[in-house]
């Protein structure tokens, strides 16, 4: 009975630091936010357009985030992205979209520090066009897909690289391409 009582406190005691060891090799843990940069494709804009005028399709985009990290695998963000502005190239005229963005975010550590990552979410999103005797915006909710690769440079700091497809904003696909640097906290 003594050699009971005295096992099972020096099983527990024996186990924490493997339980602190294997909390150190999560990723990234509870909350983070940070910011992206990168350019956008604006896709198809429709035959009235590109009949008319060639797009300068690759505008600078940049955008904010807030993230939760609920699990070691899934994490839930909030963020503003400017989807630049494409301009008409021979007539005057532009284009331009923004988003706000609530996503969720799986992610598989391949090797430490270095993950791959899923997103899927929705936006609402502000669009509009301007040119000759032309002016529409428009506003409404779409869905949006994402990867990447995010590598974890220091406890507090990481990096990304990523892809993100908007649907149908305002008519046409957005393509995102881009990088984001990002802080986590603890």
């Amino acid at each position: 009975m003594i050699k009971n009582a005295l096992t099972i406190p020096l099983l527990i005691a024996v186990s924490f630091p493997s339980l602190a060891a294997e909390s150190d090799n999560i990723t990234f843990s509870h909350f983070y936010g940070g910011i992206k940069l990168g350019s956008a494709n604006y896709g198809d804009l429709g035959s009235g357009v590109t009949s008319v005028s060639e797009v300068d399709d690759s505008p600078f985009a940049w955008g904010a985030f807030f993230g939760v990290q609920a699990l070691p695998w899934l994490a839930f963000e909030l963020g503003y992205h400017d989807l630049g502005e494409a301009d008409l190239k021979d007539i005057p005229g532009s284009y331009d979209a923004k988003t706000l963005d609530l996503t969720a975010k799986g992610s598989y550590e391949m090797v430490e520090r270095l993950s791959i990552f899923g997103k899927i979410g929705f936006q609402a999103y502000e669009w509009s066009a301007n040119g000759e005797n032309v002016f529409e915006d428009d506003q409404g909710w779409t869905p949006h897909l994402g990867v990447g690769l995010e590598y974890q440079f220091h406890k507090n700091w990481s990096g990304a690289v990523e892809y993100t497809w908007y649907n149908d904003i305002g008519g046409p696909d957005i393509n995102y391409y881009g990088i984001s640097a990002a802080y986590h906290w603890f």
